[in-house]
This record gives C-alpha cells, structure tokens and sequence, in this order.
C-alpha cells in the first residue's frame, strides 16, 4: 500500500533549508528558466550566463560555494519566490521522499514543515510527483 494514499502534511516553515543543500542542483526546465527571466527581468542570455551552469547536459542554477541557492538570501529567502522552479515549488512531494516512509521521515528530519499544517491529498500528491517525470534525482 502507498503510505501516504490520506494524504500527507506540510506547510512551509520558510527555513530557507531546502534552499541551501551543499553538493545539491535545481534542474530548470524550459518553462522554468522562462518565468525566472520574466522575474528577473533581463535577457535569457544575460540570465544563464549569471545564473546558470549546465551539469550532465542539463541547466541549473548556480550556487554560493557554502550550497546556498544563488537566489537565496538569509535576510528575505527566496528572492525569486513568485517564479521559483518547479522543483522549488514541488518540495517536498520529490520522488525521493516518496519512495517509502522511511524517506518521508527522513526528509522531515531536514524539513520542519513536513508533518505539520496543511494536509495535501493523494491526487496533488500524485500530480506533483507527475511534474517531476524526467528530472534527474
């Protein structure tokens, strides 16, 4: 049985610690790095330049050498909250923590805001697994 077929809780604390995860990448899609050059309000090629490398064939974006997302700030979090990628706004329903619940405690030892407020149901469940489909993990 899937464990969390009621449903799971969480609600973002606003930690900023899935933000700052050293040796990790947000992979960007091309809808992705679309509303983050609307957000940011420069030109793609400006944008990936400054903000972007490419690891394994794919854009992500860059990071501070602590791990610290590029777009990360310890006084306000995430400066790009609006137009954060879907990576970003899927946290924590990724694959990952998903595979048993063991790996749902796991990340809720990292996330504060896993098993509290908000319960979200099966179906938002299953779509945000849905959009994650070929992204690395």
């Amino acid at each position: 049985m899937i464990f969390y077929k009621n449903g799971l809780r969480f609600s973002c604390a606003f930690c900023g610690k899935c933000c700052r995860i050293k040796d990790g990448y947000v992979w960007l899609s091309r809808g992705d790095v679309d509303a983050l050059v609307a957000g940011t309000g420069i030109s793609e090629e400006d944008f990936r330049g400054i903000y972007t490398e490419t690891v394994d064939g794919a854009v992500v974006l860059k990071d501070f050498p602590n791990g610290d997302c590029i777009f990360f700030d310890e006084s306000i979090g995430c400066k790009v909250y609006s137009a954060r990628p879907l990576q970003c706004r899927t946290f924590p329903f990724w694959p990952e923590n998903l595979r048993d619940e063991n790996s749902w405690r796991k990340a809720a030892e990292f996330c504060p805001g896993i098993g509290s407020g908000e319960k979200h149901d099966f179906e938002e469940i299953m779509r945000n697994i849905a959009s994650m489909k070929g992204m690395p993990e």
